[in-house]
């Protein structure tokens, strides 16, 4: 397993930190019953950027010398994030996930549900180990506020009055909370202080927002060879992401309908659907966003000055809200 963009500064940094956290979540990871190996083993396979483990390290870099204990909180929080996906997969029906097939592609969603759970019960137990009663608060409160996050957007699939508000706040609470509380925990780690550390997670949650509105865009203009998972699960799931919101509000009446039935569609038609949100502009607004959050995740950051590890999380920030073509 491979830290994906190891050649960028961002990475580089914490490279040694962030092959420890590897390497101990694989040991939290290890199971005795060789039955489950094959299923415990997929998951380390499918191991990807190590975004939120990255803005943990980055954030208690940027007050020097990495511990034991950030390494142990990065690994618990990609294992939360790991649990995550496998439930995602399962609400999404989706099939590809990191260029391979997903865990309830492979055994059913019974299966992949009982392995994410089974992630997040190693992560507590892994968090609950270090006897840390604010951290563990502060992690227990991330994984309710991402249920929270998706049960909401599970709760508005399908009702076209989603307003852009709403949607912000759906996308923070299942998104970028959890990359606010990884800098603050890299901060709390590392002993900053208390203006310090709500500094670290306005970085953290504007950059969570940036990436999410991204995330969205790809799903709808990406392709499965460039994003390595099933595109167009949002409209097949009939989930209104902030293009469509957008839209909504500028069509006229007749193309409202048609984007309402191409929804609804067994199939949606991609194609159609990016035209129809190209008329208004509706993608184009979705990117003029993502750049405003994206903008803000910089800007918390420039306290810090010319420090090395603020310049990586920097780099970090622009790496992963990329905006799409």
């Amino acid at each position: 397993m491979t830290v994906e963009n190891s050649s960028s500064a961002c990475s580089a940094l914490i490279a040694d930190e962030l092959a420890q956290t590897q390497n101990f979540l694989f040991k939290q990871l290890e199971c005795s019953d060789d039955k489950l190996r094959p299923f415990i083993d997929y998951v380390g396979q499918q191991q990807g950027k190590m975004l939120r483990a990255s803005v943990l390290l980055l954030s208690g870099k940027l007050f020097g010398q990495m511990t034991a204990l950030h390494i142990r909180i990065a690994a618990v929080v990609e294992m939360i994030h790991a649990a995550t996906l496998l439930h995602d997969d399962v609400i999404d029906d989706g099939c590809r996930r990191r260029y391979h097939a997903t865990a309830n592609n492979l055994w059913g969603a019974n299966f992949a549900v009982l392995l994410g759970d089974y992630l997040l019960s190693r992560a507590f137990l892994t968090a609950a180990s270090a006897q840390r009663d604010d951290i563990n608060r502060i992690l227990s409160e991330t994984a309710e506020t991402i249920c929270r996050g998706e049960m909401l957007q599970n709760a508005w699939r399908g009702d076209f009055s989603l307003t852009e508000e709403q949607y912000i706040d759906i996308i923070e609470k299942k998104t970028a909370v959890f990359f606010a509380n990884c800098a603050l925990l890299g901060g709390i780690i590392s002993g900053a202080d208390e203006k310090t550390c709500s500094g670290l997670y306005d970085f953290g949650l504007n950059l969570g927002l940036s990436f999410q509105i991204i995330d969205d865009l790809v799903d709808i203009v990406g392709t499965e060879n460039q994003t390595g998972k099933t595109g167009g699960r949002d409209f097949g799931s009939k989930t209104l992401t902030l293009p469509a919101i957008f839209a909504l509000n500028k069509l006229p009446a007749a193309k409202k309908n048609e984007l309402h039935q191409l929804f609804t569609a067994e199939k949606p038609d991609m194609g159609r659907i990016v035209s129809i949100l190209d008329s208004v502009k509706g993608i184009d607004y979705a990117k003029s966003q993502a750049v405003q959050y994206q903008q803000k995740a910089l800007t918390a950051l420039d306290s810090f000055g010319s420090n090395q590890a603020a310049s990586a999380m920097k780099e970090l920030t622009i790496l992963a809200t990329q905006i799409p073509l």
